[in-house]
């Protein structure tokens, strides 16, 4: 097995996240490239670790469009706009955003002696908005890379793009969950 540190970037932002339990999450569709399963994992996980955190007071974006909670779908990277229309129309507290990315993967389909240079290289994101102030309120990105030299061999073992990209959005839950801060109020 190979090893590669997964790194973590806080940006402007505090690590700490705070749940009360009289305030509602949102969590909006996991914007990824991984196969069906693993989508599924991420958003069973995120749903799983939100609704422990807040007191069973998160909803997945199909379960607040199937209950009327909202009426229509959050863009990816929300305008003030989606956020006044989502604070108009809902009593939604905090919206999450979760999205990964693979950079690089030329090492996926790689096996034996390479013959030149290879790098996989992927990440994962987490942004936050709290929906009455109508600003980003947390992000986190944690992101990895593993890479072989010309004349090195590449096997089974060798970390492929898609297990680093759960690597990364494991280590977001992870973050989140030691760094949670839960309040009465």
């Amino acid at each position: 097995c190979y090893y590669y540190p997964v790194r973590k970037d806080y940006g402007i932002y505090s690590k700490s996240l705070v749940f009360s339990k009289d305030k509602k999450w949102l969590i909006n569709n996991i914007k990824t490239g991984v196969e069906s399963h693993h989508r599924e994992m991420m958003e069973k996980e995120v749903m799983q670790l939100f609704q422990e955190l807040s007191n069973g007071n998160t909803f997945d974006l199909k379960t607040a469009k199937a209950e009327n909670l909202i009426q229509s779908s959050i863009p990816f990277e929300p305008q003030t706009e989606d956020l006044e229309t989502l604070k108009s129309s809902s009593d939604f507290n905090f919206l999450v955003n979760i999205y990964t990315m693979r950079v690089r993967n030329s090492l996926d389909r790689s096996i034996g002696e390479l013959d030149d240079y290879k790098k996989n290289e992927t990440f994962a994101m987490m942004d936050i908005y709290d929906i009455n102030t109508l600003k980003k309120i947390y992000s986190l990105k944690a992101y990895s890379e593993f890479s072989l030299e010309k004349g090195e061999k590449a096997t089974i073992f060798t970390p492929t793009s898609e297990m680093m990209t759960m690597k990364n959005f494991r280590s977001l839950l992870k973050s989140v969950k030691k760094n949670a801060v839960r309040t009465e109020g």
